[in-house]
C-alpha cells in the first residue's frame, strides 16, 4: 500500500547555500513515495507533468518524513469510527462536498452574516471530512486523500482530479475510493514502517561514516534523531489500535446536515 524508495546519499542535494551547507535526518529521508490501491497509484505523475516541470522522478519526489508526520498526525482522527450514515456519504465525497459549498454560496451573499456562516455553521458540517483528510498540500497540485472508518471497515477516498493548464491530467491515477478491513489497513502501516526505519538505520549508518566535507551534519544528534523519530512513529501506531479519545460531535453535525437538506 505504502512504496518507497530513499536516495543514495550522493544524490541527496544539502539545505542553504555554500559556504553555508547543512544537512539533518529530515533531509536524509528524501526520496520516492507512491501508494497503491487496487490498479491506481496515488502520487505518480504523468508524463507531460514530468515533462513540464522537468521530474527526475514519476512520483513523490520529497523528504518522506514529511509524509510521515503529516499522516501519522491524522491517526487519532482515523481511529474514531464515524456514524454508518456519514460513512456511507463517503462513497461520493464530492456529491457531499458539491453539496455543501451550494449550502455556502446561498448564505455567503448574505454581508450580515455571511462570515458567521462559514465559521459556525459550514466549517463545522465539513470539519468531519478536514480532520482525515491528507492534503499533499507541499506538492504541485498535491492530491487530497481521505480515510474514514466505520466498525471494522476503512474507506480510503482519494481526489487526484488536477489538471495542467492545456487541460492535461497531472496524475495518473483518476478519482476513487476503497475499501478494506481497517485491522489489515493497520498492519500496512505498520509494515511500512518496519521497512522504512530498517532502512533509515542503513541511511544513518552510512551518514555516519561519511566524510561530508564542508557539509555540516550533527553525527551524534542523527542517531538520536532516529531513535526518537523510531518511538514517535510507533506511539502513533499504537493510537490506531487503541479506543478513540477524539470524540466528534456527531449530533450537531447532523443537525447541521438535516438543515442544509430542508434548505437546498
Amino acid at each position: 500500500m505504502i512504496n518507497f524508495k530513499l536516495k543514495e546519499l550522493d544524490k541527496i542535494s544539502p539545505w542553504g547555500q555554500e559556504p553555508e551547507l547543512s544537512l539533518h535526518w529530515f533531509g536524509l529521508t528524501d526520496g520516492d513515495l507512491w501508494l497503491t490501491f487496487g490498479n491506481e497509484t496515488i502520487y505518480e505523475y504523468t508524463k507531460e507533468a514530468i515533462d513540464l516541470w522537468g521530474n527526475q522522478s514519476p512520483y513523490n519526489d520529497y523528504p518522506l518524513s514529511r509524509f510521515i508526520e503529516d499522516f501519522t498526525e491524522l491517526f487519532d482522527k482515523i481511529r474514531e469510527p464515524i456514524p454508518e450514515a456519514f460513512y456511507n456519504l463517503s462513497t461520493d465525497l464530492k456529491k457531499f462536498q458539491s453539496r455543501t459549498k451550494k449550502w455556502l454560496d446561498k448564505h455567503y451573499t448574505d454581508k450580515d452574516n455571511g462570515n458567521d456562516f462559514y465559521f459556525d455553521v459550514y466549517d463545522t458540517l465539513i470539519s468531519w471530512v478536514h480532520a482525515r483528510t491528507l492534503s499533499s498540500s507541499h506538492l504541485n497540485y498535491g492530491p487530497q486523500l481521505s480515510f474514514f472508518r466505520y466498525n471494522n471497515k476503512v474507506r480510503v477516498v482519494w481526489d487526484t482530479e488536477h489538471r495542467l493548464k492545456n487541460g492535461t491530467p497531472v496524475w495518473t491515477a483518476k478519482s476513487g475510493s476503497v475499501e478494506m478491513e481497517y485491522t489489515g489497513f493497520v498492519q500496512k502501516i505498520k509494515s511500512f514502517g518496519q521497512s522504512f526505519f530498517a532502512e533509515m538505520g542503513e541511511q544513518i549508518r552510512l551518514a555516519v561514516e561519511k566524510d561530508w566535507g564542508k557539509v555540516e551534519l550533527d553525527k551524534q544528534w542523527l542517531v538520536e534523531e532516529h531513535e526518537g523519530r523510531i518511538d514517535e512513529f510507533y506511539f502513533s501506531l499504537a493510537l490506531l489500535e487503541q479506543e478513540a479519545e477524539y470524540r466528534t460531535d456527531w449530533a450537531g453535525i447532523k443537525k447541521l446536515f438535516d438543515r442544509m437538506t430542508n434548505e437546498i
